[in-house]
């Protein structure tokens, strides 16, 4: 499979840029605590958008090999499936269970780069977004 080289500046733009939600939405959880509970859905909600996109990831790379990697078209839908169980639940703990999808996929992502899926440099930028993704959505878990 071809792979874009380490030095695309646009998905790492992109990438770093999502970061910005994750980080705005947690600290917004502790400085509106009139409105906690509206600014934890909407970080929830961003954490499940975020892992169906990097679930999507592997149904893209599917299409790219011709339908040659079925293992990552059946886990392409597992991370999308897993939040919206996690949306379905949404207490308080429910930013946590995000946090818990978010790393399974960089968990997942960690083998599909063992198998040539992947090229190093995205799972690199994953290990950063999905450390940055994690702690926010644990610091929305325990709002002020």
């Amino acid at each position: 499979m071809t792979t874009l080289e380490a030095n695309t500046p646009l998905p790492k733009l992109l990438g770093y840029g999502g970061a910005i939600p994750f980080i705005g939405l947690a600290l917004l959880v502790h400085m509106l605590a009139n409105h906690q509970d509206v600014m934890r859905h909407a970080l929830l909600g961003y954490g499940a958008c975020i892992v169906s996109f990097v679930g999507a990831v592997h149904w893209g790379i599917w299409l790219a090999t011709n339908g040659k990697r079925a293992a990552g078209i059946l886990w392409s839908v597992v991370p999308s499936i897993a939040a919206w169980v996690v949306l379905s639940v949404n207490d308080q703990l429910s930013c946590l269970a995000m946090a818990a999808v978010l790393v399974s996929c960089l968990i997942a992502d960690f083998r599909f780069r063992q198998l040539g899926d992947l090229p190093q440099w995205y799972v690199r930028m994953r290990i950063t977004l999905t450390t940055v993704g994690a702690l926010s959505l644990i610091a929305g878990t325990f709002g002020a």
